[in-house]
């Protein structure tokens, strides 16, 4: 009542007056302003802060498996900011999170046209595989070709088998080609892979009857050689990654994948974990995980240019355990005398799927494979974007060769051409 008649006392001596206040303009800064709008090009789409931080519609949900653009709008009533966001986020090549990423694409902003390029399309899988796999995404010099490997992850009741084949892309040809050759003796389910003083380290998987571990193959030959399979008589579980210095010290990680995911080997009688081996002086140790550390499942590996920092992603969601780990981590390496390894510390945490394989460029940025694509970070782990590949397909794996990031995915291979060159380029 007090402010009621405080106003109109307020207002009658403004109009006695000949004054009569204005009215404030309206704001400016909401979601349907011109400022906060998604900036929309013919293939790059640069979503703002404002709609990061507040999703517009009322009722929303996200399973842990999908993508920002499958965002499901629950209360029956989409906005059209929301239609609209997601439209421009799938029909996009390219996501920018942070302007950064322009100079990454090497593009001044969101009105020039970039392509990702896809050059080959995989054969259907044998009839027992749930999906394909393509991982080990790995260059050699030798023969300026990438091998990648195919995973069968089976349906309910079948066991994955060991194909005799792995994948070569060869960068000879323009545009390059790609297509099965056949290793002797033949991998027993390989996954990552690492190049190293004229060799492919491969982290294989194994089998019932061959046990995982680590395995050389000569780029030319393609003759194979193991070099390391067990650890005091047990074997590994699912060797799953590998990277290795310039010095000859291999890191490589080792999960349940292949009792979990894949049937085919015997039950696990180590705990999951991140392993060093220095293959001068031949020590092996378990350098994080041993039942109490970080990992559910450690998946990916990868080294920054300086090999004072190690990345490691891991795989531990589902959509009926969505708290189940999907964060990469960043680790210490020591370049002196005592413990090798430090660290653990969470780097990112990624939106869609689990990041699987990963890379890193010589300036440092993080670029992990998702469903959907690859998301990118700096080196202090801020999100810079995403590079998109073709939808419904995940990125697992990603090598670099000069300036240009060739991608496997589930289905398909793709490259694209940055403004950065790769640590192992």
């Amino acid at each position: 009542m007090l402010l009621s008649s405080l106003c109109t006392g307020l207002c009658t001596i403004a109009l006695l007056s000949g004054q009569v206040a204005a009215r404030p303009a309206a704001a400016t800064t909401g979601l349907n302003s011109d400022e906060s709008l998604p900036l929309r090009g013919p293939s790059i789409v640069e979503v703002r802060s404002a709609y990061r931080n507040v999703f517009p519609a009322k009722d929303f949900n996200r399973n842990v498996t999908t993508t920002w653009w499958q965002t499901d709008v629950l209360d029956g009533d989409a906005s059209q900011n929301a239609t609209s966001l997601k439209k421009a986020l799938k029909d996009a090549s390219f996501i920018v999170l942070n302007k950064d990423m322009y100079k990454l694409l090497g593009v001044k902003d969101h009105t020039v046209k970039k392509n990702v390029e896809t050059i080959f399309e995989f054969p259907p899988g044998p009839s027992f595989a749930k999906r394909m796999v393509h991982d080990g995404t790995v260059y050699s010099p030798e023969c300026n070709c990438i091998f990648m490997a195919e995973l069968h992850p089976p349906k309910t009741g079948f066991s994955a088998d060991a194909m005799p084949w792995v994948w070569r892309v060869n960068l000879n040809n323009t545009p390059p080609t790609t297509e099965k050759v056949y290793p002797s003796p033949q991998l027993t389910v390989p996954n990552g892979a690492y190049y190293h003083k004229g060799g492919i380290y491969w982290a294989q998987e194994g089998n019932y009857t061959v046990p995982g571990g680590i395995t050389r193959m000569d780029p030319l030959t393609l003759k194979t050689e193991v070099v390391l399979n067990n650890f005091y008589g047990h074997r590994f579980n699912s060797p799953n990654d590998v990277v290795i210095t310039r010095d000859g010290v291999a890191y490589f990680t080792d999960g349940y994948y292949g009792y979990d995911n894949f049937n085919d080997t015997l039950k696990p009688e180590l705990a999951n974990g991140l392993w060093r081996w220095d293959m001068n002086s031949n020590d092996l140790r378990m350098v994080s995980g041993a039942g109490g550390g970080p990992f559910t499942n450690p998946n990916g590996l990868a080294l920054n240019f300086e090999e004072d920092k190690l990345y490691a992603t891991n795989r531990g969601n589902s959509s009926d355990n969505p708290a189940g780990g999907r964060t990469i981590y960043e680790f210490q390496l020591s370049q002196s005398n005592g413990i090798p390894v430090k660290g653990g510390d969470v780097f990112a945490y990624v939106d869609a799927g689990f990041p699987d394989g990963i890379k890193l460029d010589r300036e440092g940025r993080v670029y992990g494979g998702i469903t959907g694509g690859v998301t990118v970070f700096d080196l202090t782990g801020k999100h810079l974007g995403i590079i998109k590949i073709a939808e419904g397909d995940v990125a697992v794996n990603m090598q670099w060769k000069d300036n240009w990031l060739y991608i496997a995915g589930r289905d398909k291979i793709y490259r694209v051409e940055l403004s950065a060159y790769g640590v192992q380029a």
